[in-house]
């Protein structure tokens, strides 16, 4: 049985399941060395995807019973995701991945909004004791985000990657339910109540 995906909204963000029109937006963004190379892909140049590759990125986004996975919509349409996958229902613990495809959307905190956004969700609506973040070491980006919104160091894993001939680790992070409900107060409103799809 399918996970729920309610719609977030925050100020500049909305999380919402996949729409038409999302494939469209997902080709026109195509793939961007930078990005792709934060996720561990060395791409030599940018491209746009194909129809059938952009078919197959939103179609991998339906809701299934692994995971919670979010189209983020900055008020044009697709611009990246965010998930919560690798549910442990024992420890009530899960992993969180965000990835925003776009480059013009960087350094924005729109990250920073959409962590938050599912934090509040996973924490308040889904009770999760606690999540994980699995970043690149060099993704000094992320890594702040990840940062602002309360995950701290958990550990490091050497060799998650190669590029360019180099080495690279995989930094894990972690945030706990008590800690973030230390934090969140601090924030401010980032969200509306959930609606269900």
């Amino acid at each position: 049985m399918s996970r729920p995906v309610p719609v977030l909204r925050g100020p500049r963000v909305t999380l919402r399941p996949p729409a038409a029109g999302d494939a469209d937006a997902a080709r026109r963004i195509g793939v961007h060395p930078e990005i792709h190379r934060f996720f561990g892909y060395e791409v030599p140049e940018w491209r746009e995807l194909t129809p059938v590759e952009a078919e197959w990125l939103v179609a991998d986004l339906a809701p299934s019973e692994r995971a919670v996975t979010w189209v983020a919509d900055a008020g044009r349409g697709f611009i990246g995701t965010a998930a919560l996958h690798s549910f442990d229902e024992a420890s009530g613990t899960a992993a969180y991945a965000v990835g925003l495809l776009d480059p013009e959307v960087l350094g924005r905190g729109l990250g920073t909004e959409v962590t938050r956004l599912v934090l509040a969700h996973a924490f308040h609506d889904l009770r999760l004791t606690a999540l994980t973040v699995r970043v690149l070491e060099f993704n000094s980006r992320a890594i702040a985000c990840y940062a602002r919104s309360g995950f701290s160091f958990d550990r490091r894993e050497p060799g998650a990657v190669t590029l360019d001939g180099v080495s690279y680790a995989d930094i894990l992070m972690r945030l706990e339910a008590e800690r973030y409900r230390r934090l969140a107060p601090t924030w401010g409103a980032v969200a509306e109540p959930p609606e269900l799809f």
